[in-house]
């Protein structure tokens, strides 16, 4: 039971295998009339606050410390957070990895992260 196979032909003779559909529309696309206007210019991005406020310390540092739990897991922790606490919670946790929780005035990030968090907040 063989089947009879047709072959398609390869060679290049036939035009409807090099016709481009959309070279009309190319044409079109180069006319004024239906030119898609320009979009407005950018505007320069404005300057905004800080979504969170760390105080620093008496001697100027951050407030960061390590703390080591019972467990034997060891915490970041941020204190002084006065606003937006679950913005720098969520940024923290992104950025370094790690899982964390804001607790009363403070920030807690699970591992020792302590140069990541002192240049995220001298860079906000």
């Amino acid at each position: 039971m063989a089947k009879n196979k047709e072959r398609i032909d390869t060679s290049g003779k036939d035009a409807e295998l090099t016709h481009n559909p959309f070279a009309a529309l190319q044409s079109l696309a180069s006319t004024p009339e239906t030119a898609a206007p320009t979009p407005p210019p950018a505007t320069a991005p404005t300057t905004t606050a800080p979504a969170f406020q760390v105080q620093r310390t008496r001697k100027g540092g951050w407030p960061i410390r390590l703390e080591k739990r019972p467990s034997g897991k060891v915490v970041t922790v941020i204190s002084n957070v006065t606003q937006g606490a679950d913005t720098l919670l969520r940024l923290l946790k992104k950025q370094c990895g790690a899982g964390g929780v804001v607790r009363e005035d403070c920030v807690e990030i699970q591992g020792d992260h302590r140069e990541r968090v002192e240049s995220l907040l001298a860079r906000h």
